[in-house]
């Protein structure tokens, strides 16, 4: 763990206990760039609390009132996430300048969300990817209340199942359209829908080798991390995501075409149960170009 982590991974240990004081609290979970040991100056500090039932207004407030710092905001209650989520400034540059300390997000499950996301993941093979994100958190957080409960839930995480690698991979190794790069450049060289055609590629392979790997989306904001995980991957992997953008754009096509082929290889060797040729033919596919009318069907037959 760098010193970054260290010094915001102390934060959370003051902060933690006054939610485990509340016997509705079932467990509190330090997550993020914090607790995998890589946060830099750029990171918040994330607490995940999961409860037994769903946290009231009050309960929030009430810890809030105890934080050694400013509270930006209680958020309401996300019905579609099923998630609370408070936002906290610890600390202060100077004095009198308050809202000026790191950010501490705080975000609060219930135990029965947190089981039910376990379900769809684990043994409906679901690959949503917040869902997949939850589990993350859990299976990379640092316990810092009930670490019994948290060995459980990683230990029910630890094994990621064959039918959501196959999930996973059939729902992004789906490349269409690539060929639009060169209409972008052919169009007064429109490098903004360019790069983020070539940026939605990059994230589908990624998401791809998470799935290969058997490692639960936990983001893209570290490249190298997510790497780093992968055993199955193309080499130089995040040297030549980065090429792509520092090149010229049909060089950088070239070099990420290169990157999708190797990706559908590996998925050909690790994932025989995946249609790869269908794959690469949808891939590969071009769209006529016609810079004049074509033959009407009775020229043709002439």
């Amino acid at each position: 763990m760098n010193t970054a982590s260290q010094w915001r991974a102390t934060l959370a240990r003051q902060v933690a206990p006054s939610y485990a004081a509340n016997p509705h609290v079932a467990a509190v979970l330090l997550g993020g760039s914090t607790a995998r040991g890589h946060a830099d100056r750029y990171s918040d500090i994330e607490l995940g609390v999961f409860w037994h039932q769903p946290p009231t207004d009050a309960e929030r407030q009430a810890v809030a009132n105890q934080i050694p710092g400013d509270l930006v905001r209680l958020y309401p209650y996300d019905p579609a996430e099923e998630v609370w989520s408070d936002d906290f400034l610890l600390g202060r540059r100077q004095p009198g300048l308050p809202r000026s300390g790191v950010l501490l997000e705080v975000v609060h499950y219930t135990t029965d969300f947190l089981n039910r996301t376990f379900d769809a993941v684990l043994q409906h093979a679901n690959p949503d990817p917040l869902k997949q994100n939850l589990l993350a958190g859990v299976v990379q957080g640092v316990p810092l209340h009930h670490p019994e409960l948290v060995h459980h839930w990683k230990a029910r995480a630890a094994n990621y199942p064959d039918d959501l690698a196959i999930a996973v991979v059939n729902r992004y190794a789906l490349i269409d359209h690539f060929w639009r790069w060169e209409m972008w450049l052919a169009r007064s060289s429109n490098l903004m829908q360019l790069y983020h055609a070539y940026a939605q590629v990059q994230q589908q392979i990624l998401h791809v080798l998470l799935g290969l790997n058997r490692v639960y989306y936990f983001g893209f904001k570290w490249i190298d991390v997510v790497a780093a995980q992968l055993h199955f991957k193309p080499d130089n992997l995040v040297d030549r995501l980065s090429r792509v953008y520092q090149v010229a754009p049909a060089e950088g096509a070239r070099e990420l075409t290169a990157l999708v082929e190797e990706t559908y290889t590996l998925v050909e060797q690790q994932l025989p149960q995946v249609n790869v040729s269908w794959l690469r033919s949808v891939f590969h596919y071009r769209r006529p170009i016609w810079d004049q009318a074509p033959p009407t069907a009775s020229e043709i037959a002439q």
